[in-house]
Order: structure tokens, then sequence, then C-alpha cells
């Protein structure tokens, strides 16, 4: 109850401006994946195999159907008539009664495929999470790198604009003027190419949450970041319980084994009973009331190569889980070394280094034009601070990212 209402909230706040026609919308991570639930359609569709799943077990519950049979006299030679009731007509009733386990066990199977297409969904679930969060993250990049780019260029404007004076004046070569100029169209030229990467994921995270592409989104920074390094075993552990489609691969297996176990039953016919309550003019005693028994003679086939099929999946589906389980483990052990990789690389940016980073962006506007540095130091400087600032947003990414990729290996959140 109080996750449903969390999610309703998150929701309600994140729409309230998209609603009241401001095409400006502002997500955090976390209303983004709320927002991807409720709107994504390839999840919407996949929740209609599961109603056909459900419907399909309501099916295998279901009994056999009677079968009413009327038989009586189309014409008489004798009376020349049609339809003669009074001569001779005849009622049964056939019911076909499955033995040897034939319903439980169709039930049974039935009930195992409804769990293995749920885990199907939670598979499709997994992934559409992950891949909402790695959209998510490539944008956000790309909007930090575009406000760094018109930080900088609002710097360079700046400094061009004293310039220009100063060269009308004769204190500034004209060869300075250009080159920084130069600087500037190479710094927006950047800056454009990583606006069409940013239109571009930002486009397909449109799609994924099903936006309207006249929205606006901002994206906003994460609160906290993920630098806690959870032991392999236990990220183990979580994975064979929570990843869906290691999951499925058990659940096939038990789908297999109850498939053979079906086969081998439907080798065994099936026993009509019928009932006659009366039969009027085709026995000897007249009214004649009667029962019926039937069943199939296993004379030709004995169901045997739908058996070896059966067995032949079921042996498969062992494989594939053993499969799915060295892929699991793999999967999970490479994912958490590439996390603390990373998280090293990141913890190289201490926060004394950017401030002092920042500092020297800071001043370097006003040294340069109080001729405090000349023109390669003032551009040198503004290329180390772009260059840290880019670094230091790139690995914040990829921290992130690695963080979800754990995530995604073990099929539950993890990390933050």
């Amino acid at each position: 109850m109080g996750s449903r209402t969390l999610g309703f909230l998150v929701l309600w706040c994140c729409f309230f401006k998209y609603a009241s026609g401001q095409d400006t919308l502002r997500l955090s991570l976390v209303q983004a994946k709320a927002l991807m639930l409720k709107q994504n359609l390839q999840l919407v569709a996949s929740h209609f195999d599961l109603e056909a799943s459900e419907a399909n077990l309501l099916q295998a519950r279901a009994w056999n159907n009677p079968y009413f049979n009327w038989n009586q006299d189309l014409y008489s030679v004798e009376k020349n008539k049609y339809l003669n009731f009074q001569n001779q007509f005849l009622v049964q009733i056939d019911q076909v009664f499955s033995i040897a386990g034939k319903y439980t066990k169709t039930v049974k199977l039935a009930k195992l495929e409804n769990i293995g297409n749920r885990f199907l969904v939670q598979d499709i679930l997994r992934a559409l999470l992950y891949e909402c969060a790695l959209l998510y993250q490539e944008t956000l990049l790309l909007q930090s790198k575009q406000a760094l780019y018109r930080e900088s260029e609002e710097g360079y404007r700046m400094v061009i604009q004293s310039a220009q004076k100063q060269s009308e004046l004769g204190f500034l070569a004209n060869k300075e003027l250009i080159r920084l100029q130069s600087e500037l169209l190479a710094l927006r030229t950047e800056s454009s190419q990583s606006a069409a990467a940013m239109h571009h994921a930002m486009g397909q995270l449109k799609m994924l949450l099903h936006l309207r592409p006249d929205v606006e989104l901002v994206l906003e920074e994460p609160d906290t970041l993920p630098m806690e390094v959870p032991s392999l075993t236990n990220l183990m552990a979580k994975g064979e319980s929570n990843r869906a489609d290691y999951l499925w691969s058990l659940n096939q297996i038990q789908v297999g084994e109850a498939q053979v176990q079906l086969q081998k039953a439907k080798a065994i016919p099936d026993i009509t009973l019928g009932y006659q309550p009366k039969d009027r003019g085709s026995n000897y005693v007249r009214p004649y009331s009667g029962i019926e028994l039937g069943f199939e003679l296993p004379l030709f086939h004995r169901n045997v190569g739908n058996i070896k099929a059966a067995q032949a999946q079921f042996k498969k589906a062992e494989i594939e889980a053993q499969r799915k389980e060295n892929q699991l483990m793999n999967e999970i052990a490479s994912s958490l070394k590439s996390f603390v990789e990373i998280k090293k690389s990141f913890e190289r940016f201490s926060s004394s280094f950017l401030e002092e980073v920042d500092g020297l962006q800071k001043s370097a506007e006003q040294n340069y034009l109080k001729k405090n540095i000349n023109i390669l130091e003032y551009i040198d400087l503004k290329r180390i601070y772009l260059q840290n600032r880019m670094q230091y947003l790139e690995v914040r990414s990829q921290l992130l990212e690695s963080a979800g990729k754990v995530n995604f290996t073990v099929g539950t959140e993890i990390l933050p």
C-alpha cells in the first residue's frame, strides 16, 4: 500500500506542470522509472500475455462437455410419413472421463506455464528498467556537458568583447583576437555535436516513456552516488532468487517434467460413458433404456512419439538452466568488478582538486584581461577546466551506469 501511494505521489508531482499545459517536465531517475512503468507500451502489451495465460489456465480447469445425441426416423416407408416419432427415436447422453490423472496433469502444466509467463514479463520489466536508467544517464550526461559548454562560451564571449575594444584601441594584437575567436568557434562546434547527441538520446528516452515529442525534459542530478561495494556472495544469492530469466529457466524444467508426465498419461485411453434414457423402436425391448461404455484401443500407437519429444525438451530445459546459471554467475561477477574499477577512477576526482580547477576557471578571464597571464596560458586554463570537468561528468555517469548494470544482472535494486 505504501509503495503504491508513493508511486502515485511521484507521478502526480512530475505530471502537475505537464498536465497544466506547460511543456517542460522535470524528472528524477525514480520518477522516470515510475512513469515508464505506467506508460511504456511494450510493458502494457506484455500484460495481455499474462491475461492470455490466465485464460489458458481457466480453460485447462474446465471439464469435458457432455455429448447429446438424438436419433429418429426421417421417413417411414410403411406409413409414408416424415419424422415419425411414434415409430422410432433414440436419446443418448455421453460423457468422456479422463483417467490416469490427465486432468490434474493438464491443470498442473497450465499453472507452471502461467508462472513461466510471469517470469517472462518480469524479465521484460528488468530489461526496460535498465534501458530507462541507461538512457537517463546518457541524456543527463549530455545535458550537463551542454551546461559546461555554455559556461565556457560565456567566458570566451566576455573576453572577446573586451579584446575587440582593446584591439580597436591598438592595445591588443589582432592575431590574439583571431585566436580567441577560433577557440570559441571550436568550442561551439563541439557543443553542437554534443547537443545533437543529447537530442537523439532524449528522443529515445521520450519514446521509452511514451511522451509527446514537444515535451522538454529536464533531468535532475542524483542525490546520492553508489559508493558501497556489496559482497559477491550476497549478489550471487540475490541473483538466484530474483533474476527473472534464470527463474524462468528453472520453471522450464518443471514444465518439461509436467509435459512428460502428461504425454505418458495420454498413452492411456479416456473412457466414454453413455446413458440412453429412451430408445423406442430399435431394440428388443420397446422402449429400451441402457448404458454405454467405450474407449480407444491402443493398437497402432501409444503416444510414443509425443513422449520422446517431451523427454527431449525436458533434457534440453535442464541443460539450458545450467547454462543460464553459469551466465548469471559470470555476469554478476563481471558487473561487480567493473563497478569497483570505475569507483576507484571516480574517487581520484577529489573535491579539493575539483575546487582548485574551478578556482582557476573563475580567475582565468580576469587574469588574462589584467595581463597577468598571456593568451596561451588563458586558453590552456580554459581547456584544463573543461577537460577535467568533462572527465568528471563521464566517470560519474559511468559509475551510475555500472551500478545499474549490477542491479540488472542481479535482478533487483542493490545499489542506489
